[in-house]
């Protein structure tokens, strides 16, 4: 289950989640000739008691006089029984709200619902929160402030002003793809490779490690407390069984405790490895011939790699520079204050 959202806060889509459990044979709540599916993976996203908070009271049927069926409606916020048990979190709270961010996100880009159709005003850039290239949604016009994305695929592709394409920009200038983001890429290669940048993000990794282990025995006391419960619901299943009184309720009551017992039992026995091991920094030359492949791990899942790309660099600014020999060319600026 944590898979599923942490494949999610790292960008991948519904459907590619489902083809993935679906191809490697994962087992769900319920057995489907279907398997999974896109509408399981967004119910379980969206459902808070993976945090350890349920909520009763929430909606109420009521008959319609029409039609003579009864409709479900939700109730004022105020009429909802809400408790909240943090011994029953599954999801640790930063991965949580990084998956509501990106649902905020793709609900933005693809509204639903009843009485909404095609994009509301309020949509946001499918090439801001889905980029398909290393610098989609990072770039700018010097001139009006238009995104500069690919606008021709062409020999790999050109980056150019969008508002130019549609007429509404004069800077009519474009740069190969691959040329644009190589230049870019290397900077960020060049910079990241200096020895005093690697032993400060060493320093800051280690830091951050030893704050994360501070939690662990809380962590592993709660995990084996969960296990402890589930372990006992497992042998009152059996009891009930054993004593005849078995249903179909029941199997599959049975079959679920089971999975999530042999789940939590990986969970404890993970984290009781994890606080054998001592975090130990790599040298810093085996980071610095990893970092010499940068535009090869980049590449290699695009969509994430633009984002933090985007949200290290900042808003880059394309002017371009006209030449009295040669072609012109493009000069880029930072958004300093974004750094």
């Amino acid at each position: 289950m944590l898979r599923v959202f942490k494949a999610y806060a790292d960008g991948q889509s519904l459907t590619g989640i489902v083809r993935a459990l679906n191809e490697q044979g994962v087992p769900g709540r319920f057995k489907s000739a279907k398997g999974w599916s896109p509408a399981t993976i967004s119910r379980m996203l969206d459902s808070e008691k993976y945090v350890g908070r349920w909520i009763w009271n929430r909606t109420a049927s009521r008959r319609d006089p029409r039609t003579g069926r009864r409709r479900r409606f939700e109730k004022p916020e105020s009429e909802w029984r809400t408790h909240e048990d943090e011994g029953l979190r599954v999801v640790p709270a930063e991965l949580w709200d990084e998956v509501r961010a990106r649902r905020k996100k793709v609900r933005r880009n693809w509204p639903a619902g009843n009485g909404r159709r095609g994009f509301s005003s309020g949509q946001g850039s499918r090439q801001t929160d889905f980029p398909t290239h290393l610098l989609s949604g990072t770039m700018k016009c010097g001139f009006c402030g238009a995104a500069i994305a690919q606008v021709s695929g062409k020999a790999g592709g050109y980056y150019g002003c969008l508002g130019a394409a549609k007429g509404a920009c004069e800077n009519k200038m474009i740069v190969r793809r691959n040329l644009a983001e190589k230049v870019i890429v290397d900077a960020v290669r060049e910079r990241i490779s200096d020895p005093a940048q690697i032993r400060y993000v060493l320093e800051r990794v280690e830091a951050e490690v030893k704050r994360l282990r501070s939690d662990l025995p809380e962590t592993i006391r709660l995990k084996e407390a969960e296990l402890t419960a589930e372990e006992r619901r497992l042998a009152n299943f059996l009891d009930f069984i054993g004593e005849g009184r078995g249903s179909k309720a029941l199997g599959q009551a049975l079959a679920e405790t089971e999975r999530k017992v042999l789940s939590l039992r990986e969970d404890v026995d993970g984290l009781r490895c994890s606080r054998e091991k001592v975090f130990r920094a790599p040298p810093i030359e085996w980071i610095s011939e990893r970092v010499s492949g940068l535009q090869d791990v980049l590449e290699a899942r695009t969509g994430r790699s633009a984002l933090i790309l985007r949200e290290l660099l900042g808003p880059i600014q394309l002017k371009p520079v006209p030449v009295d020999v040669g072609r012109p060319y493009y000069r880029a600026d930072l958004d300093r204050r974004s750094h």
